[in-house]
């Protein structure tokens, strides 16, 4: 059984034998994976040369962004959550450690591990074992877009972050009767999954991009009903920041240029949230008085915001249901590359042009 994995000191991947993951025991359930995502943070794991591997092994099994089924079931035990042969599952990718009383998405580094990610294999395997509080079940007819569900998740921690803390400073009613101006930075898949996640609320949402004009992905946006801002052309320079600005920024680029440019269009009381980052940040020199100081007079929220809580891939699938039942087989679009697995380490190593989202086929 061949793994997708990363090793300490090597930029790129390897494929790697792993043993059978062998019958599940009592709470557990073997699941086998139907598709796996390939995500920019795989990328940044394999630049970094430092996987952070299970203790005692050799290499980090990749993969977080998962499609599976669940092919056998072990024994009941204790208050496990029911599950049944043949069902569709997305896993969640954090999970804590014993005692932990703090939401899994909010603990610090050390109370967690995260499959594929941090100390805990992957699922880039044909097959793996975990217990059914970790799976989200998946409707049949959402198949063929579920392997979304993570990206979307992402997004959709970053929107419930903000809203919760809007609605507690401004009350209970805000971007409910006025939805909020959103802009979103870049056109990779966090970018595109909050461009969906912000249009299926019916939001106005535009996004910036370094693509043309006229390019697939400016074009997938104004699909969406969302407006491009194509980044040769904007400067965020509006009159009246209050009138043309926007209320919501989800910065998805991890550039830090960049999100000194977007915030100079955020309106007052208006939110940044941060969802994109490099590993290994790189020495810059920036002038950020101008961000203090408007940040300071208009009462401007700046949020960290990393992985997601259970909750935010369970609204990822409403998300998705909506979008098929409003634009059906728009979703889809967001997947550009099939792959098998054996055909699949070029796309860790660099990003396809143009490409969304990379998509390995394990059938």
């Amino acid at each position: 059984m061949l793994g997708i994995a990363a090793l300490p000191g090597e930029a790129a991947p390897r494929l790697v034998e792993t043993a059978e993951p062998g019958q599940p025991a009592a709470g557990q359930v073997l699941c086998q994976t139907i598709e796996l995502g390939v995500c920019g943070t795989d990328r940044e794991i394999l630049h970094s040369l430092d996987p952070q591997t299970p203790a005692g092994e050799p290499h980090l099994i990749l993969g977080h962004e998962c499609l599976a089924r669940i092919v056998e079931v072990g024994a009941a035990k204790g208050d496990t959550p029911s599950a049944t042969v043949g069902e569709l599952v997305v896993p969640v990718v954090r999970r804590a450690k014993p005692n932990q009383q703090r939401r899994v998405d909010m603990l610090a580094f050390g109370q967690f591990t995260e499959r594929g990610i941090y100390h805990e294999h992957g699922f880039s395997t044909p097959y793996w074992l975990d217990e059914p509080r970790y799976l989200v079940k998946v409707p049949a007819d959402l198949a063929p877009v579920a392997i979304l569900t993570e990206p979307i998740a992402v997004a959709e921690k970053g929107i419930n972050e903000a809203v919760l803390l809007q609605q507690a400073r401004l009350g209970p009613g805000e971007w409910q009767k006025w939805p909020p101006r959103v802009l979103v930075t870049g056109l990779g898949p966090i970018g595109m999954a909050a461009l969906l996640a912000c249009r299926v609320r019916g939001w106005p949402t535009a996004v910036y991009g370094r693509d043309a004009a006229n390019s697939p992905r400016a074009e997938l946006v104004r699909a969406f009903s969302g407006t491009y801002l194509q980044a040769d052309r904007e400067k965020f320079a509006p009159v009246n920041v209050e009138r043309d600005g926007y209320d919501l920024l989800l910065e998805c680029t991890g550039a830090d240029e960049v999100l000194l440019l977007a915030t100079r269009g955020l309106a007052s009381c208006g939110v940044a949230v941060w969802l994109g980052s490099t590993r290994t940040p790189r020495p810059a020199v920036h002038d950020v008085t101008r961000l203090m100081r408007e940040s300071l007079i208009r009462n401007h929220l700046h949020i960290g915001c990393v992985n997601a809580a259970l909750r935010d891939f369970q609204r990822a699938l409403v998300d998705l249901a909506e979008c098929q039942r409003r634009w059906p087989g728009l979703a889809a679009r967001l997947i550009t590359d099939r792959v098998a697995q054996r055909e699949s380490l070029p796309h860790y190593v660099d990003r396809v042009k143009h490409g969304i989202k990379t998509v390995i086929d394990y059938s």
